[in-house]
C-alpha cells in the first residue's frame, strides 16, 4: 500500500496539474480569473497549514509546485511559439525528474523516504547549476534566436533524457531496499549486495542514468557552454562519490564486491572506483 506522505505528493501534483491545465486552456487571460484562483490558493494553502503537520504540508508545496511546472512546461510545448519549444521541455523534465525521484523511494525503500528524496535542495552547486543553465539559454535565445528553435539535437537530448530517467529508476527498482539517495556508513540487516538486472551492466546505475540525464538537458537546450560545465561538473561529482561510496561496500561486503567490481564497470566514463 502506497504511504500516506506518497498519497498526499502524488494528489497534490495531480491537483496542480489538472486544475492549471484547465485555467491555462481555457480563462487564463481574464485578470478576474487569476485574481480569483490566487486568493483561492491563498485560502487553501492557509487551511492546509492549520490542519496538516509541518512535514505534509512541505511536500504538499513541493508537489503542487513540481505539478505548476510541469503545466507550464507543457502548455509551452502545445502553445507557445517554437521558440520557446525547448525551454517547455526542459521544464517537464525538470518537474517530472524531482517528482519520480520522491515517488519512486516511496515505492521501493519507504523508510528512507524525507523531503530531501525530492533531490529540489541537493546543493548549492546544483541549484546554481539550474540557474546558470537558464541564464544562458535566455541569453542565447535572445542573440541567436535561431539556435533555440526546434532540431535534431532538441529530440536527441529529450531521449537522452529519457534513457537516463528510465535506466536510474529501474535501478532503484531493482536495488529495493538496498538504494539509498545518501551514502550509508553502517550496513543495515536488508542492505544486500545487488548484482542482478542493471547492476550487472554497470556497478552504479543510478549515477550512470543520473548523468545521462544531466547531460542531455544541456543538448535539449543547446546550450554549448553549460553542456561543458554539466559533463565536467557531473563527472567530477561522479568520480568523487563513486570512490567515498566503494570504500562503505568494500567495507560491508568485502570480497564478494571486489569480485564484483572486477566483473563490472562503474557506468561514468573513465571512473575506476576506488582502488585498494
Amino acid at each position: 500500500m502506497m504511504i500516506l506522505e506518497a498519497r498526499t505528493a502524488l494528489t497534490a501534483f495531480a491537483v496542480a496539474l489538472g486544475w492549471n491545465i484547465v485555467l491555462w486552456a481555457t480563462v487564463w487571460q481574464n485578470v478576474f480569473t487569476i485574481i480569483g484562483t490566487t486568493a483561492f490558493v491563498l485560502f487553501a494553502t492557509l487551511l492546509l497549514y492549520i490542519n496538516s503537520t509541518k512535514t505534509l504540508f512541505q511536500i504538499i508545496w513541493r508537489s503542487y509546485v513540481l505539478g505548476l511546472v510541469l503545466t507550464i512546461g507543457i502548455n509551452t510545448v502545445l502553445l507557445a511559439p517554437e521558440l520557446f519549444f525547448s525551454t517547455g521541455l526542459y521544464l517537464c523534465v525538470i518537474s517530472f525528474f524531482h517528482m519520480s525521484e520522491y515517488i519512486a523511494t516511496a515505492f521501493y525503500n519507504p523508510s528512507s523516504l524525507t523531503l530531501d528524496s525530492f533531490i529540489i535542495n541537493h546543493s548549492r552547486e546544483f541549484n546554481a547549476a539550474l540557474l546558470l543553465s537558464f541564464v544562458e539559454h535566455l541569453i542565447l535565445m535572445y542573440f541567436i534566436p535561431g539556435m533555440k528553435m526546434p532540431s535534431v539535437l532538441t529530440y536527441l537530448g529529450l531521449m537522452l533524457c529519457s534513457w537516463g530517467e528510465i535506466f536510474r529508476k529501474l535501478a532503484m527498482f531493482t536495488a529495493g531496499k538496498s538504494f539509498n539517495h545518501v551514502v550509508q556508513f553502517y550496513k543495515h540487516k536488508d542492505h544486500i549486495l545487488v548484482t542482478s538486472g542493471v547492476y550487472a551492466i554497470v556497478r552504479h546505475p543510478s549515477y550512470t542514468g543520473w548523468f545521462c540525464w544531466s547531460i542531455g538537458t544541456q543538448i535539449l537546450l543547446c546550450n554549448p557552454i553549460c553542456l561543458i560545465g554539466y559533463t565536467c561538473a557531473s563527472w567530477k561529482f561522479f568520480h568523487d562519490r563513486i570512490i567515498y561510496e566503494e570504500m562503505t561496500l568494500l567495507n560491508f561486503f568485502g570480497r564478494d564486491y571486489l569480485n564484483y567490481k572486477k566483473k563490472v564497470p562503474s557506468g561514468i566514463p573513465f571512473v575506476k572506483g576506488y582502488v585498494l
